[in-house]
């Protein structure tokens, strides 16, 4: 009866996990496969009824405890992006110690508590076996109790944790229609209603398929980076924002937009909000390449260099940037040109990042990356400024 007993209270604990998971898509990996580990534990309750399975075995739970485990590592590799961070908050958890205990008794605390030769040592010339199968017993029932009880203070620490650890504009994510502005290879751009922001995420998961002209390798990247907070493209840009609203000369930060801040959203995973610019005709702001297209020849001119000028400032500051074709015109309602940095590329696409972690190759890179996407710029539309790089 006690093996029953036993079971019921570590199967609570695993589904305590279980809907921690479900609810909590960016910790999932983490959290699933720590669901899976004590529905192992909870097999090695099931002895008895489990030996008419395998009659054969002489631990008929085995089985069933492996298949458990490989579950929790299959559940850990299918969501691998959020596998860590689930990890990473189970280990800051303020309960945590608790977690190590409960873990400790129902693992080798219970044979050590049971091992015959302590007990001859403190009771020698006598019959132990019944009271240290008792004391293995109780060990472990105290040990899935104080999982239980982690489980659920830990489910309800975490219950609304967002609103904790996201910038106080995600309220307007959910309260305000979002309308599609722009998209790229793996993001799209939205207007958050009339509320003067703009957001950016990942494409729906609907959209992530072969029919919209997305890459398999692509598709991959996004469904693993979706909810991980560390490598999200969104979550990573907001990172790079703050490194140059406190590292970078003021002609950098004034073209910088005033808000840039995380979001989250419970289908789309984690976000940018950042302040949304328009042009005196009420459209949104476009790369410059994009602008030059419908702009008169003197004013492909001036932006052209704007464009230079920027990017030798963005050089000689060494800044985490990588894509020289990320700046966006904004046309001010006096038909002045200024260039706004709002697209932080947040990461280099090279397979060996060297750039990310020397600022002279950076540096170095950014240059022969520039004089390239100014020449095609210059053959592109004509321009004759003899501004270089």
């Amino acid at each position: 009866m006690l093996d029953y007993a036993k079971f019921a209270v570590i199967f609570a604990a695993a589904a305590s996990m279980a809907v921690a998971a479900v609810r909590h898509c960016e910790w999932r990996g983490g959290l699933a496969l720590l669901s899976s580990l004590f529905l192992a534990a909870a097999m090695n309750e099931l002895e008895a009824p489990l030996r008419p399975l395998f009659p054969n075995l002489t631990e008929p739970e085995l089985p069933l405890i492996i298949a458990f485990i490989v579950l929790g590592v299959v559940l850990a590799a299918v969501h691998r992006g959020t596998t860590w961070q689930g990890l990473n908050a189970i280990y800051h958890n303020r309960r945590f110690p608790l977690l190590v205990a409960g873990l400790c008794a129902v693992s080798f605390l219970p044979n050590l508590a049971s091992y015959r030769r302590l007990w001859d040592l403190a009771a020698p010339q006598t019959d132990t076996s019944d009271l240290r199968d008792i004391v293995e017993h109780g060990v472990e029932a105290v040990g899935d109790v104080l999982l239980l009880v982690w489980s659920i203070l830990f489910l309800k620490d975490k219950f609304k944790i967002f609103e904790r650890r996201v910038s106080p504009l995600n309220r307007l994510i959910l309260e305000n229609e979002l309308v599609e502005i722009g998209r790229g290879t793996r993001r799209i751009a939205y207007r958050v209603g009339d509320t003067g922001y703009c957001a950016k995420f990942y494409y729906p998961k609907e959209q992530c398929i072969e029919a919209l002209k997305m890459q398999k390798s692509i598709q991959r990247d996004v469904k693993w980076r979706r909810f991980n907070k560390a490598r999200n493209s969104s979550s990573r840009e907001v990172y790079v924002y703050n490194l140059f609203r406190h590292s970078m000369p003021p002609d950098i930060r004034a073209r910088m937009p005033e808000v840039c801040e995380r979001v989250y959203h419970e289908t789309w995973g984690w976000g940018v909000i950042e302040t949304y610019y328009t042009n005196p005709d009420g459209t949104a702001i476009l790369p410059y390449e994009n602008e030059m297209a419908r702009q008169t020849p003197a004013n492909r001119e001036v932006i052209y260099d704007q464009a230079v000028d920027f990017l030798q400032a963005i050089i000689a500051a060494g800044a985490l940037f990588y894509e020289p074709g990320n700046f966006h015109v904004l046309i001010r309602p006096d038909g002045g040109i200024e260039l706004k940095l709002i697209d932080f590329e947040p990461e280099s696409k090279t397979a060996i990042p060297l750039e990310m972690y020397c600022a002279w190759f950076r540096r170095r890179k950014l240059i022969r990356k520039s004089r390239r996407y100014l020449a095609h710029i210059r053959k592109s539309f004509g321009i004759k400024s003899a501004k270089r790089i």
